[in-house]
């Protein structure tokens, strides 16, 4: 073996110490001040008994973002992820359908990712992920009835 193990060790911990702060910062929560709020939605303000809060994360900045529950709610603002609102569901047939444009085409090999979170008073915590190598374009029947 060459080389001291004090020096070794040295280099070894400091570059432990690198990848930990990286790491550190890329999982840690961000807390800006300037950071917007909530996105303002269409429609939201036509929100009745059978609204459902919304969280929609995009891996990647999109052209277009549509969710249709029988009425379509497009996001105003794509700048910001993630996105924000309230969903009207039908509380007969809950269901939606999320489209996707992005804004730059995938890489070769790469898939983009749309994570929609739905929070329904007195249900469980929904949440799917859709994935694609190109645009979104998916339907989803919804597990639980709307709020009366």
């Amino acid at each position: 073996m060459r080389g001291s193990p004090l020096i070794r060790f040295i280099i070894l911990a400091i570059a432990l110490a690198a990848a930990g702060a990286g790491l550190t910062r890329v999982t840690s929560a961000r807390n800006r001040g300037d950071q917007a709020g909530p996105v303002a939605v269409a429609g939201q303000a036509a929100v009745g008994g059978n609204a459902v809060p919304f969280r929609l994360l995009l891996s990647a900045p999109a052209a277009a973002v549509a969710i249709d529950t029988g009425g379509a709610v497009s996001p105003l603002s794509l700048d910001q992820s993630p996105m924000t609102g309230m969903l009207v569901l039908d509380p007969q047939n809950p269901r939606l359908s999320l489209t996707v444009r992005w804004k730059n085409a995938a890489a070769a090999g790469e898939h983009r990712f749309a994570k929609l979170t739905l929070e329904a008073p007195g249900q469980d915590t929904f949440t799917r992920v859709f994935d694609a190598a190109g645009d979104i374009d998916d339907f989803l029947e919804l597990p639980f009835p709307a709020a009366k």
